[in-house]
Order: C-alpha cells, then sequence, then structure tokens
C-alpha cells in the first residue's frame, strides 16, 4: 500500500482557524522541513507583502530554518493581545540594505554585516497555537511559525551591537514587576550565527533574504512568561528603551 502523502492544506486552515491551542496530537504531522515550511506559506499567504521580516533559528538537527513575523509592527510601540500562556523575547533584528541571494560558495560573516542597513533592539511575541508549544514535535512547531504571534521592530541599535551585545545588562518589566534581569546572552554566542546558517543554504528561496527584508536573529534572554496583562518595558544597556502593551 502507498504512504498517504502529507495535505499542507488541512494542517494550515486548522492553524489558521485556531481559537484555542490544540493538541499536537489531533493534528496532520509534517514529515520533512520543506513540508512544514508548505504549511508556513498557506498560512502567511495573504499577509501583507510588506514589511517583510523572519526569525532564524535550527532545527535539532542543526539545520537552518525561518518563520514569518506577523504582525511586524514598525513604530514606537504595539499593542499585543494578552492570554494565559503567551511569552516574550528580546531580540537584535536587523534590516538588509543588500539583497543576500543563494549561492554556492556561501557568505562569510563579514559580508552579512556589509548588507545591513540597520540594527534594532525587537520584541518577539510567543503564542503557539499548540498545546505543547515549542515541545511540540518539532516539525509542527516549525509549521506553526515556531511559535510566533507578532514582532514590534525598536529602536536603532549601533552596528557594533552585532559583536559586543554579549554581557550587555538587559532588564524587563511587566507594569512594576521586574521579569528579567541578567546579561544578554544569544543561544548560538554570535547573535548572527543562526542568519549566516540560513544565508549560506542553498536551497532556500531565491528571494529570501532581500534588500528591504527585516530579520530577528534569536534571543537574548530566553522566553520569558507574561503572567498578566500589562505595560512591557524592556531595556538594554540601561540606554534603549523599547515599549508595548498586552491586552487581556
Amino acid at each position: 500500500m502507498s504512504p498517504i502523502s502529507f495535505d499542507p492544506t488541512a494542517l494550515a486552515a486548522a492553524l489558521k482557524q485556531a481559537k484555542a491551542r490544540m493538541p499536537a496530537d489531533s493534528l496532520p504531522a509534517p514529515s520533512t522541513i520543506a513540508e512544514a515550511f508548505a504549511v508556513q506559506a498557506i498560512t502567511t499567504a495573504d499577509a501583507p507583502a510588506e514589511p517583510g521580516g523572519y526569525k532564524v533559528a535550527r532545527s535539532p538537527d542543526g539545520i537552518a530554518v525561518t518563520g514569518r513575523l506577523l504582525p511586524l509592527h514598525i513604530a514606537d510601540a504595539a499593542t499585543f493581545p494578552w492570554r494565559a500562556g503567551v511569552a516574550i523575547e528580546a531580540e537584535i533584528a536587523i534590516r538588509l540594505s543588500t539583497a543576500l541571494p543563494p549561492r554556492t560558495e556561501g557568505y562569510s560573516r563579514d559580508e552579512i554585516v556589509k548588507a545591513v542597513d540597520s540594527v534594532h533592539l525587537g520584541l518577539e511575541v510567543l503564542d503557539s497555537r499548540l498545546v505543547e508549544g515549542s515541545k511540540s514535535p518539532y516539525l509542527l512547531f516549525l509549521a506553526d511559525r515556531l511559535g510566533n504571534a507578532g514582532y514590534l521592530l525598536g529602536p536603532t541599535l549601533p552596528l557594533s551591537a552585532l559583536d559586543a551585545v554579549a554581557g550587555t545588562p538587559l532588564e524587563i518589566t511587566l507594569g512594576d514587576e521586574v521579569i528579567f534581569a541578567d546579561a544578554a546572552r544569544h543561544p548560538a554566542g554570535d547573535v548572527l550565527a543562526w542568519l549566516a546558517d540560513w544565508a549560506n543554504r542553498t536551497d532556500r528561496p531565491e528571494n529570501s533574504l532581500a534588500a528591504g527584508e527585516i530579520i530577528t536573529t534569536g534571543s537574548l534572554c530566553g522566553a520569558v512568561p507574561l503572567a498578566r496583562a500589562g505595560a512591557l518595558t524592556i531595556v538594554l544597556d540601561a540606554t534603549h528603551r523599547l515599549t508595548a502593551d498586552f491586552a487581556a
């Protein structure tokens, strides 16, 4: 008997229409990264073309992956919906001035830096459509855009932040409560590591990493849960400030 092929439209429809989080075992799961990306493409097909933004990450097997940032706000502040289980990440994002199309010889870190137009402090909102969130089967979580539920592109940072943000004081408050206070750290050590992985995937879409695209590079604090709605403030190095509201 021939194996039943995966239909990305069924999973995409379930993810788009979800009002409550769904158990992972109630959904058809992709079996390859390509199938997970096909689901992402369907769920984001009617999203605005601009601004275009993506998060970069590594699969458990070390393969470069991405997820569309939706909605993506470019403003001084933004309001996001809150519900139990929502978490946030403070991140470094970049906007490209020069496209980095796929090529066989790949890109050096210096070439990627030269393609950067601006560096920003960013806020990613995490609210998976899956009950198990990031603990779901990985390809299902990837199809769910790696749990992304929104992004706020914040103030510009000096280009040197790409090299020097590690160890910088980072504080996050919700209302009057400090919910994170520690040195900024990227899981890979280098904030450009996962972007470089993606840039050097020769099989990524031809139009990926286009000029003007916004890429968020990974958390500086891990996923920080929000126990309630309220006003959120992120302060990096006691100087760079980003604010957002979470409304129940």
